[in-house]
């Protein structure tokens, strides 16, 4: 065991799982949960591919990964698989089955798994894996997936959402009910528009005392009464309370139940934050919040990794905010301002993105041996495929000075950062474990072995690359999500 006053640096960690697990199809380790003394790892698979059919899209020139026009000619069978840390071993313990979608063709079941949760309901012997579900469009709704062993996976129930809803997010126990919300919905007005993948068909959170009942209802009120709120991005509990952030274009908010108003859903709700904490736009979403010592952390972002270009928002880095269970709240990482709580300055003195501009989400958090370790997002290696072209002439100087494989393969993959304090932060990990297409640190888990971390890499199984002067798709061995434990003995440090 490191002594709680080390942090794990970059040499600590080893590679468990490479090449999203042997398939670089697997681009996301999407959710993770440790249940019976094994670590579990759902992913959502060809999600790049997918981008290239969603509109509108990034004009990527080339686009990034070769794929077919149509998107079910990709094989996109969700997976889920078991590190055991007895024979330090992974196996694929369930693959999503083909039924016979509407467009008259078999397909997947599920194309991710982008919730985790270990849940003992009313009808439940004892706790369970529980598991959300992405469906592409020509299934039915999402589902939730249900195992007493991890072994053996089936449908539990199915949330009452409408046809719109193509999945859900985060399984947060609270209270002895289990709450989720939707996403990557269909416009329920404009039906023909594609499911965007971060916002739900309503900012709503469904709960239930008995997954296995289906018994679901509405824990809030409907964006908390505000249209603007288009989806409940994140929750945590925290200080007895449930809390939730949004999606919100004009800056996220931060939602917590009442101290008495936890009983039968709906419950009592307070904000504690809104209009992004005084940043607007450039704070869009809650993208995760952590408990730790005696404080909320909240990682902001902006949708489509730091640049929403469906509204026009940024680029922009993101914060680290912390709240205190008497509502206040401090900016640790992130931009100086004036907000209606006061002026807030960073209090690490780091800019937004931990001064670096292309960090877009601080995507995950999780305290791991008296340290909180904090993932991010990363853009800069798309700036290959990006029209450089058309951006502003002083932002090409830079660029032509620098350098864009410099930028791409130097500046490029996410980080790892670590604090004891929320004041002094070291890096821990950067350049996505020596791997650029890491673009993401999408899932961490303390572990008595150990913190695992499951990256977002979806530049896989080719990637386009220039080669005597002409782009081609080439195998990427570095494809596919990532899966790495740290601890003192993990890695050859």
């Amino acid at each position: 065991m490191i002594p709680e006053a080390t942090p794990l640096q970059q040499g600590h960690f080893r590679l468990t799982a490479p090449s999203g697990f042997g398939d670089g199809l697997n681009h996301y380790g999407h959710s993770m949960a440790w249940f019976r003394g094994k670590l579990f790892v759902g992913t959502t698979r060809g999600a790049m591919q997918m981008n290239k059919t969603n509109m509108p899209r990034p004009d990527l020139k080339p686009w990034p990964v070769d794929c077919p026009n149509d998107i079910y000619e990709v094989d996109r069978h969700a997976e889920i698989w078991c590190y055991d840390p007895a024979t330090r071993g992974w196996t694929r313990v369930y693959r999503a089955p083909e039924v016979s979608g509407r467009n008259g063709r078999m397909v997947p079941r599920y194309i991710g798994y982008r919730g985790m949760a270990v849940f003992q309901g009313a009808s439940d012997d004892q706790a369970c894996l529980y598991v959300s579900t992405w469906a592409p469009a020509a299934t039915d709704p999402p589902e939730i997936l249900r195992s007493e062993d991890g072994q053996h996976f089936a449908p539990a129930a199915r949330p009452p959402f409408s046809d719109f809803v193509r999945s859900f997010r985060t399984l947060q126990p609270y209270r002895g009910r289990i709450h989720t919300s939707p996403t990557s919905s269909r416009n329920i007005h404009d039906p023909e528009q594609r499911a965007q993948d971060s916002v739900g068909s309503d900012a709503t959170i469904y709960a239930t005392h008995d997954i296995l009942s289906q018994d679901w209802r509405p824990a809030n009120e409907a964006g908390f009464g505000s249209p603007a709120n288009l989806t409940i991005f994140e929750m945590a509990e925290f200080a007895g309370r449930l809390y939730a952030a949004t999606v919100n274009p004009q800056g996220f908010e931060l939602w917590r139940t009442e101290d008495d108003g936890v009983g039968e859903p709906p419950y009592r709700w307070k904000r504690v934050l809104h209009h992004g904490a005084g940043r607007g736009p450039y704070n869009e979403v809650g993208a995760s919040l952590c408990v730790f010592n005696g404080a909320l952390y909240v990682g902001t972002g902006v949708l489509n990794g730091g640049f929403h270009r469906n509204l026009r928002i940024g680029p922009a880095a993101a914060e680290v905010l912390r709240v205190w269970p008497d509502d206040s709240w401090e900016l640790l990482v992130g931009h100086s301002r004036v907000t209606p709580d006061g002026i807030r300055y960073p209090l690490s003195g780091l800019s937004p993105g931990f001064d670096n501009l292309f960090q877009g989400y601080v995507w995950r958090m999780c305290v791991h041996d008296g340290w909180l370790y904090v993932g991010t997002f990363c853009w800069a290696n798309m700036l290959p495929y990006l029209p450089v072209h058309v951006w502003p002439e002083d932002v090409m100087v830079l660029i032509r000075r620098w350098g864009m494989d410099r930028l791409a393969y130097q500046h490029g993959g996410s980080e790892l950062w670590c604090t004891r304090d929320g004041i002094r932060w070291q890096r821990a990990v950067r350049n996505g474990f020596d791997n650029p297409y890491n673009w993401g640190i999408r899932n961490m888990m303390s572990t008595p072995h150990g913190l695992f971390v499951a990256t977002a890499n979806p530049f896989g199984p080719t990637v386009a690359q220039r080669r005597e002067g002409e782009w081609r798709y080439l195998p990427n061995p570095r494809g596919g999500t990532e899966v790495w434990l740290g601890n003192a003995v993990a890695g050859a440090a």
